[in-house]
């Protein structure tokens, strides 16, 4: 589909939407505005590293590794993954088209709309034909609501609303994002929507703040305020979780030795409302909110599920030359997906018979023993895909926040300081559990963060520049999700064994600086996991004239490889990103 093809087609939808709001406000006219961009995003590879959980990742292909069933009575033998490498330049090399619709119909009514084009061509060596935006959510293979895709590329409406105000009231109906909360990298209070995770992960410019991967859903939202000072928020709004990059995809981070069920867990999930509200107050220098949320998690856990294979069927695995072919590549992957490869094979016997009793499979007491079963059937079975079911649990969440803006004084480093802090708490959270048993982990969860942010003018000669200092705090989930009793390793990495954590912790740091005339804007961002892992982004922007922007910024990441930082999960993905816009 040709970008002609694709801004000829959001324009009608707009424009048909915008004339049935003008009738139905009876508005005999609207003011009009179109504008939007095309945009060319490579991003370069910095190291010769594959991303580890594809198939043409894999740390194992092409080793040869024992197979020992000895501890049961078995022999000892070998296999050799045999799936060629990669030799990949670019984690991405996309086409984006944006274009903005906005319309005023009245005081009162008005209109936007956002049409957004992504075309991923296939230049990936040894990544086959991947689906980059197919996936089972949606009917047609749609990722979000309002959603066309293919292979390699996808057409959204991530913005199709309209907007009333008068005096006090405001409401927006309609496709829409909501973000809540003010922090870079962290979404305490940022909880009614999900992420879609297909185009570049995270790793997207830190400033930005998941604006492009927030996920839009229809609802309705609106707010009353009730003096100056004070103003209340509600909003209902369909649910849309959370969506996967693809296996084999440059950005996928779920070992692809997994399948992944997701269209049951939707189909229970589809027409599910999330609903929510929040109060604010202006207290002087100091602003203060309270939230509280029922969603359906959109980021869902995951469980085993039954494989459905012909010979398999009632266990959670699947014969296949793209799964795992020894003990050694179930242990490690299961420490790099932050899982219990013991517990979690245990719970695979023991939740599924008599099926796996069928098959000579039995609970054992030691990891050694666990090798020793899971080889033997290696040896038996050749090569095994384990099967996982994803679903949404709900959940309650109320959240407070606070903003203080110090005066200190013209030409103190602190006056005008902002201290932000924002506070979550979400009793009878479930999480994925480390064994992926169907009983999930369910505990209370709080979330914190504290946030210093300042503009501050050291040159007269430059404009200010802005900084943020921040800290994070979780007590039950890393920054990604996952519990962390799944973290860490005992004894080697590859053990599969986690130790667990008691809370993570992680700090961010960002500076932006503008340069005179406003044409070059210099950014650097670290985020810092106190467990040693850090993502370093450095960036610079130059926009010469209206229409034409360049950019550039690297995704440096840094981990001890410990199984028990955020980082270790995308430390294969160093890259120099550039964009190339043209603004029209």
């Amino acid at each position: 589909m040709s970008a002609k093809a694709i801004g000829k087609a959001g324009g009608l939808l707009a424009g048909t939407v915008f004339a049935m709001a003008a009738l139905a406000t009876g508005a005999r006219a609207a003011d009009y505005n179109v504008q939007g961009f095309i945009r060319q995003e490579p991003a370069i590879k910095l190291t010769d590293e594959e991303n580890p959980y594809n198939q043409q990742g894999n740390i194992f292909n092409g080793r040869t590794v024992t197979l020992d069933s000895t501890g049961l009575g078995g022999v000892v033998t070998t296999t050799t993954r045999p799936i060629d490498g990669a030799d990949n330049a670019f984690n991405l090399m996309a086409t984006r088209l944006e274009v903005d619709f906005q319309a005023n119909f009245n005081s009162n009514w008005s209109g936007f709309a956002k049409l957004r084009g992504y075309f991923q061509p296939d230049i990936f060596d040894g990544y086959g034909n991947p689906e980059f935006f197919e996936t089972d959510l949606w009917s047609g293979g749609r990722g979000t609501f309002l959603e066309a895709n293919g292979r390699n590329y996808m057409v959204d409406l991530p913005s199709l609303y309209l907007d009333y105000a008068d005096g006090p009231v405001w409401l927006r109906l309609g496709n829409q994002q909501i973000a809540w909360g003010e922090s870079l990298f962290f979404r305490v209070l940022d909880v009614p929507n999900g992420l879609d995770l297909r185009r570049h992960l995270l790793l997207d410019l830190v400033a930005e703040e998941f604006a492009d991967e927030r996920v839009a859903a229809p609802g309705v939202r609106g707010s009353y305020r009730v003096t100056n000072d004070i103003e209340i928020e509600g909003f209902t709004q369909l649910f849309s979780p959370s969506v996967l990059a693809n296996p084999d995809t440059p950005y996928n981070v779920i070992p692809s030795q997994f399948t992944i069920h997701q269209e049951e867990g939707f189909d229970d999930a589809e027409g599910s409302m999330n609903v929510g509200g929040r109060v604010q107050a202006q207290l002087g220098d100091l602003a203060l909110q309270a939230i509280a949320v029922n969603r359906r998690n959109p980021d869902g856990v995951f469980h085993w599920t039954d494989s459905g294979d012909p010979i398999l069927g009632g266990t959670p695995f699947s014969m296949s030359n793209t799964g795992v072919y020894s003990a050694q590549e179930w242990f490690t992957y299961a420490g790099m997906a932050r899982l219990n490869g013991f517990a979690g094979f245990n719970t695979a016997i023991r939740e599924f018979q008599p099926a796996t009793g069928g098959l000579g499979a039995a609970e054992v007491p030691t990891q050694a023993l666990a090798a020793a079963e899971l080889d033997f059937f290696f040896q038996a079975l050749g090569p095994l895909r384990g099967h996982i079911a994803r679903v949404y649990p709900r959940e309650n969440i109320f959240g407070l926040g606070a903003n203080y803006v110090v005066n200190a004084g013209a030409g103190s480093f602190f006056d005008q300081l902002v201290i932000r802090s924002e506070f979550t708490w979400t009793p009878d959270k479930t999480f994925t559990s480390p064994d992926l048993s169907r009983s999930h982990i369910v505990e209370d969860e709080y979330v914190a963060s504290l946030v210093f942010e300042k503009y501050h003018r050291f040159s007269q000669e430059f404009p200010a520049t802005f900084m943020v200092l921040q800290y994070l705090f979780k007590s039950e989930s890393d920054m990604f999700g996952r519990h962390l009793s799944g973290m860490g390793a005992t004894g080697a990495r590859t053990s599969g064994l986690p130790e667990g954590e008691d809370s993570f912790n992680a700090i961010a740091f960002a500076v932006q600086q503008p340069f005179p005339n406003l044409i070059w804007r210099a950014d650097f961002s670290v985020l810092y996991d106190v467990n040693g892992g850090a993502l370093i982004q450095p960036g610079l922007k130059w926009k010469p004239n209206e229409a034409w922007t360049a950019e550039v910024f690297a995704n440096v990441t840094l981990s001890d490889g410990g199984n028990d930082d955020i980082i270790d999960t995308i430390d294969w993905a160093d890259e120099v990103t550039f964009r190339i816009t043209y603004q029209f």
